[in-house]
């Protein structure tokens, strides 16, 4: 697994002048957990950045089933592909605890890379990376079955979300209704796929929890199902 720093945050690596100006030009606003950043359709005027909480991009089926398509944390940026572009939004953005956000308009945005290329070429490297997460994500949804696509999920969660108890063992916090929303598949359907992960060793489930007794055989047996290392983002508490 590639752990990369700053995966979803193209301003932690810009100069400390160009940072400043950004944080002097945004805006703070709280979002209560369900409550929604954007929705689907919505227009891009703004994009934003994580202070504290977590937002998740979901979309939702014809029947209602909630699809999500990731998860975003403090420090990352989210909400600049229609900045650019000027498209409406692809997807709801809804805060999944208590959340606040730095919010920067459109106008201030685009006048900000206009003096200042800089924020292109990071921006650049940040879309990049999250374009060839989408494609191994599209690859795993057509070429491998739901055990080993399960489990190549949790291998980073536990990378990205994972914390450790006072044991030093790793776990995640995370429910077979959420996985089942990740993954696409009905929560009956993952709920068999994670107890024969359990059964095999590769996890064990308590109270809401799955914990990962050995990260590296995980990651033996799941990375190169398709040919090639995993990345997840890497965040300050990890």
């Amino acid at each position: 697994m590639k752990a990369i720093p700053h995966l979803h945050d193209f301003i932690s690596e810009l100069p400390a002048a160009i940072q400043a100006e950004i944080e002097h030009l945004s805006t703070q606003r709280q979002l209560a957990r369900g409550e929604a950043a954007y929705r689907k359709g919505d227009l891009p005027n703004e994009l934003f950045r994580i202070v504290e909480g977590a937002i998740k991009l979901c979309n939702f089926s014809l029947d209602g089933a909630e699809i999500i398509s990731g998860e975003f944390q403090p420090g990352d940026c989210f909400g600049e592909m229609g900045v650019i572009d000027g498209m409406p939004r692809v997807s709801h953005a809804i805060a999944s605890k208590d959340t606040r956000l730095r919010v920067l308009t459109r106008a201030r945005f685009e006048d900000l890379c206009q003096r200042y290329p800089e924020i292109n070429r990071q921006l650049n490297l940040v879309l990049c990376r999250r374009v060839r997460f989408l494609y191994s994500l599209n690859d795993e949804l057509l070429g491998l079955k739901l055990k080993i696509r399960l489990a190549r999920v949790l291998h980073r969660l536990a990378y990205s979300h994972g914390k450790h108890n006072e044991l030093g063992e790793t776990f995640v916090e995370t429910s077979h209704e959420e996985l089942s929303n990740m993954l696409g598949a009905s929560r009956q359907s993952v709920s068999k796929e994670l107890k024969l992960l359990e059964r095999e060793g590769d996890v064990e489930l308590r109270y809401g929890k799955v914990y990962f007794h050995d990260l590296a055989a995980l990651g033996e047996k799941y990375e190169t199902a398709l040919g090639m290392e995993q990345f997840a983002p890497l965040y300050p508490n990890k």
